[in-house]
């Protein structure tokens, strides 16, 4: 089993690594600990970083290494989201992870992704524009899917026209609303903290 990471700073030493996070953009990891754990949320957003990455970090790392080994991979835009890889051809943006347990994270961060490209000119496919042009990849928008290698499972990933107001009035405002407090979040212990690298952060 695996213990907890070593090596985090005791809480009240981490006066100085705290930053202004006002401008800076929100990035997909930041996406995915929104819906994980607001006091993840906070000591990442503040460059709170463990030594030492937990097992489930470095298994995660080598899928990411090992499948799909002939697709391009790592698309980075603007330094702030990193895509696993694009299939321009089928008007994919794919994202791996290691297990289904965070989906509703991983969809999030995915559609965030997704969002963060329409933005920056991308035709993202919405619900009727997916479902009216499902055959016509020429007119259709681009999709997401989540691959996960080890359970051998795909799930396709759309960007609904709702989702867009929920990342837009909601989750963003809320992880800048996190980022910018003084303290981190309280504590709320749950099933996933014994594999979270900063447990003896919260837990010490």
């Amino acid at each position: 089993m695996e213990q907890p990471s070593k090596g985090c700073a005791p809480l009240e030493g981490l006066g100085n690594k705290i930053m202004n996070t006002e401008k800076q953009p929100i990035t997909g990891t930041e996406i995915a600990y929104y819906f994980v754990c607001a006091r993840k949320l906070w000591f990442y957003a503040h460059n709170i970083e463990c030594e030492q990455e937990s097992d489930a970090v470095r298994m995660g790392r080598h899928i990411h290494k090992t499948s799909y080994k002939r697709k391009k991979k790592e698309v980075s835009v603007d330094g702030v989201i990193v895509v696993d890889w694009i299939d321009h051809d089928k008007k994919i943006i794919h994202e791996v992870k290691k297990s289904s347990s965070m989906e509703e994270a991983h969809q999030w961060q995915l559609k965030y992704y997704m969002w963060y490209l329409e933005q920056k000119g991308m035709n993202i496919a919405d619900e009727k524009s997916a479902e009216f042009h499902a055959d016509d990849l020429e007119n259709r928008g681009y999709i997401g899917e989540l691959n996960y290698p080890k359970l051998r499972q795909t799930k396709e990933v759309i960007l609904l026209q709702k989702d867009r107001k929920i990342l837009e009035q909601k989750i963003i405002p809320n992880i800048r609303k996190i980022r910018n407090r003084d303290k981190p979040p309280k504590t709320v212990a749950w099933e996933v903290c014994k594999f979270c690298s900063y447990n003896e952060l919260c837990y010490s």
